[in-house]
């Protein structure tokens, strides 16, 4: 099957798929080694913890090798006999890439790939993910294997992985919503990077689509029609949009995003501080949080009580110019405080129990269905949450889809289990105008699909380079959505070093943490992204996060850490003012090992980091440790 720019050839078996693309003179073959599909029933591990999990391999994992093929007007139909009847896919040809459909699978089926992986015909690619903010794994010669569901920290924040190689680029996309997972790593031929479909336990099998784009081999390419897709797609909200249904996103540009803290502070002076910031020229900053939104307060962190500001101290604290403050909306779970109403909240498992959820010392709290969400923070607003400017909801939307709720009596879904897609509808109902009103709406997690609903996702990586880092973290999703949504910091993740919070390695793809104030600010006036700090206020951190156990600690506006910190973040968040609702046109690698970094954006604004710990001469001049410069284009 061929047109102008692509050629796809099936062997009449199945056994060979081949996507030419003739417009840059490379070939991508499918691996028929990883075309799997699994007929036995998900581990129960893999259901409730809605985490990394890898694919399960046993006796009744079948490779799909071979099939028959149906020459279809645009493509092909492919189906695969199994043991208990057919999986049959459909693939299709387009202008400028190629679907590829599950048409039907077989009930036992509980999970499959869609397609599989491809692999350059000649040479080995570099392999481009969308976890975190983005990173470039450049292949090293060594085998591994990782599955990794959308998400929050170190899953996916995009619906797409390319491949890079020699002379063309590969885009694959997962269409589908939710209930699907990918798998990545390397093996002697080289990355690889696959979506697998997992079945929905109420629903069974529905349609699912992968799409597969040839482009070019660059990072700018393969992000740009990953945002032309979004915008086909009818997800891209743009800032114009946003702050056309809620003007008070207009303030978000140019501002600091100061944390505060969970805990209760009788020590802190919270407007004294908001007042100094001002005075140091800060005109816009937002601080969160400043009530706890949760079900009820009974609870300790680190020994203290959540934060809840007075009534006065809040007006105090709006009286600061540029101050905007928000709660937080600690829904997503309930303490079970004995009362039914707090209990029938609850997310159910099909045999009535609940999902257990966060611990805290001996405090065990249980996940809440997001359906009944919906009204509860719609209520706050209406209540004690009324005079805040804005949200931060917990982790809302660190996964796409969490566990069904099989729960029957729940007004929101009544007489009938919540699936994984209702969750993600009903998480764009919290996220949206209609609980929020004109409030600015930031939740943990960066998520593709959220966006068209909140304006501040959150969760980076520390900005890594050298010959010797197996992944390098790019801006890919602020490639896509910078004139859009906010990419930020986890909320303790601040210029200044935070207590329990110090840089570290998270998982295996890069360093996490607080305290790198001159790295952070390098990489977000690269990004185009504002600034955090922890100015002043109470935390807890873990003592022994095995078992639990907690501490807290205060921090005020004096602490020399946080006078740096401050420092560094002034003219980050006076060039966001600037650039913060630009598209950003591209970035690059200035030098080969990725110290020097640049981006240019709709203004013309280009902007050149060293975010390495040595200084650098470039052809945009000396760049000294850990800084940035903006320069002509």
């Amino acid at each position: 099957m061929t047109n102008a720019n692509l050629e796809l050839r099936v062997s009449n078996d199945a056994r060979e798929i081949v996507l030419v693309d003739k417009k840059r003179g490379c070939a991508w073959r499918l691996d028929p080694r990883q075309r799997l599909a699994d007929e036995t029933a998900l581990p129960d591990s893999v259901v409730e913890a809605g985490l990394i999990h890898r694919w399960p391999h046993h006796p009744d994992e079948t490779v799909l090798l071979t099939g028959t093929v149906e020459p279809l007007p645009e493509g092909f139909r492919i189906t695969h006999l199994l043991k208990a009847g057919q999986l049959v896919q459909r693939w299709t040809l387009a202008d400028d890439h190629v679907r590829v459909e599950l048409e039907s699978a077989p009930a036992t089926v509980s999970r499959l790939s869609l397609p599989g992986p491809f692999q350059p015909s000649e040479g080995k690619a570099s392999l481009l993910l969308s976890v975190y903010q983005g990173v470039l794994y450049r292949p090293n010669g060594e085998h591994w294997s990782a599955t990794h569901i959308p998400g929050g920290h170190a899953e996916f924040s995009m619906a797409m992985n390319a491949l890079l190689g020699e002379r063309g680029g590969l885009l694959v996309t997962q269409e589908t919503v939710t209930d699907w997972d990918c798998t990545f790593g390397e093996n002697e031929l080289g990355p690889s990077v696959f979506f697998s479909e997992v079945i929905c336990p109420v629903t069974g099998w529905y349609r699912r689509e992968v799409r597969l784009y040839p482009v070019d081999a660059n990072i700018n390419a393969v992000a740009k029609r990953y945002r032309r897709r979004v915008q086909e797609r009818g997800e891209f909200v743009s800032w114009e949009e946003k702050i056309a249904r809620k003007p008070v996103v207009e303030k978000l540009f140019g501002a600091l995003f100061a944390f505060t803290g969970y805990n209760h502070a009788p020590e802190v002076d919270y407007v004294a501080g908001a007042k100094k910031l001002n005075e140091m020229g800060f005109a816009r900053v937002l601080y969160y949080p400043v009530r706890m939104a949760h079900y009820s307060l009974d609870f300790l962190m680190g020994g203290d009580k959540p934060i809840w500001l007075s009534d006065e101290t809040l007006q105090r604290l709006h009286a600061v110019p540029g101050a905007l403050i928000a709660p937080w909306g600690f829904y997503v779970e309930g303490l079970d405080d004995g009362t039914e109403e707090v209990r029938r909240l609850y997310r159910r498992k099909p045999d009535g129990a609940a999902y257990k959820g966060w611990v805290i010392e001996d405090q065990q709290w249980y996940l809440v269905c997001p359906g009944e969400q919906v009204e509860v923070s719609r209520q706050r607003f209406a209540t004690d949450l009324r005079e805040m400017d804005w949200i931060h909801y917990d982790v809302n939307t660190n996964w796409l889809g969490r566990e069904v709720c099989f729960a029957t009596d729940h007004p929101s879904h009544p007489g009938r289990p919540l699936t994984k897609t209702d969750d993600v509808n009903r998480t764009l109902q919290i996220l949206g105008p209609d609980v929020n009103g004109n409030r600015i709406v930031s939740s943990e997690g960066f998520i593709d699909r959220y966006t068209t609903s909140y304006e501040i996702g959150s969760t980076k990586l520390l900005a890594a380079c050298g010959r010797d880092v197996d992944f390098i973290p790019v801006p890919l999703t602020m490639l896509v959505f910078h004139d859009s949504t906010v990419h930020n910091w986890w909320e303790t993740y601040g210029y200044n070093p935070v207590p329990g919070m110090h840089v570290q390695k998270n998982n295996f793809f890069g360093l996490v943490g607080s305290g790198a104030g001159p790295k952070m600010a390098a990489q977000d006036a690269l990004y185009g992204s504002p600034p955090q700090v922890f100015p002043f206020g109470r935390q807890y951190a873990w003592m022994d996060i095995q078992s639990r156990r907690t501490f807290s600690f205060c921090i005020q506006l004096a602490d020399r850490e946080v006078q740096t910190a401050l420092q560094a973040a002034l003219p980050v968040a006076q060039l966001h003012r600037r650039i913060g609702k630009l598209e950003m046109l591209s970035f690059e690698f200035v030098t080969p090992d990725a110290a020097v970094q640049t981006t240019q954006f709709t203004d013309g604004t280009r902007i050149v980091a060293n975010i390495s710990d040595k200084v650098r001469e470039t052809s945009y001049g000396k760049l000294a440790a850990n800084s940035w410069k903006e320069v002509p284009v």
